[in-house]
């Protein structure tokens, strides 16, 4: 009898990050708390906060910075819609130390122009860029 998997999909409004993939469980970084997927889940939608996701494939683990939108789970198929998601190799720990310093920056200066919220939201998306890149270095990923 041939094993049950998800197949997993997950884009962004710039690219299609990965099509179709069949995988064993998935993990979401969902504003609730994390969640887990296995086959046979039930259906169910939910909302993404930035986080780390990943899924296995057997013995195989990929992990993805993720930053917002939402996922939605039914039959065994899992449909991740990202405002933005990378895989953890595609990370520059360089580029995301400098994208979390500018926001932080644009956060203490703090201009008439400045919009709050959007300043808020890109400390978060830089910082877990951040967090990824380190993850990666510590993990020798």
């Amino acid at each position: 009898m041939e094993k049950k998997r998800l197949i997993l999909t997950i884009v962004t409004p710039e690219r299609t990050v990965l099509a179709d993939k069949p995988v064993d469980f998935v993990t979401i970084p969902a504003v609730g708390g994390e969640l887990g997927v296995l086959p046979g889940h039930a259906s169910f939608v939910v909302q993404l906060k930035e986080g780390f996701m990943h899924y296995t494939e057997g013995r195989n683990k990929e992990l993805f910075a993720v930053l917002s939108g939402f996922a939605e789970i039914h039959g065994n198929k899992v449909m991740v819609l990202a405002e933005a998601a990378e895989l953890a190799h595609e990370v520059d720990e360089e580029r995301a130390r400098q994208a979390y310093q500018k926001a932080k920056d644009s956060l203490a200066i703090r201009g008439a122009d400045l919009d709050l919220d959007e300043a808020n939201a890109s400390l978060r998306r830089a910082a877990v860029r951040l967090k990824m890149a380190e993850f990666r270095r510590r993990h020798k990923m």
